[in-house]
């Protein structure tokens, strides 16, 4: 029997400047869509809604498809960064 073992596929770094990781994330897109999470690492991965593993849904930033405007994209970068920080200056 053989295990599948997860691979995520790594799109950009929370730690880039959001429009560019908002564009690379927008690239990712061009054949599905895609759901993206951002790891302890601050690597944002992207993989298809339906292929998520369990073990990253409380790590999701969002779904996101060609027509997702790049602003919200940004938006949401920008969110996931503040509410990091926040957790890393009560730490």
């Amino acid at each position: 029997m053989r295990n599948h073992v997860f691979q995520a596929r790594g799109v950009a770094s929370l730690r880039d400047d959001p429009g560019a990781s908002a564009r690379r994330i927008l690239d990712a897109c061009v054949s599905s869509t895609l759901t993206f999470w951002i790891d302890d690492l601050s690597i944002i991965h992207g993989e298809r809604p339906a292929d998520i593993p369990s073990m990253v849904e409380s790590l999701i930033m969002g779904t996101y498809g060609v027509g997702t405007p790049i602003e919200d994209i940004e938006d949401d970068l920008r969110a996931v960064r503040s509410e990091r920080a926040r957790s890393w200056i009560a730490d």
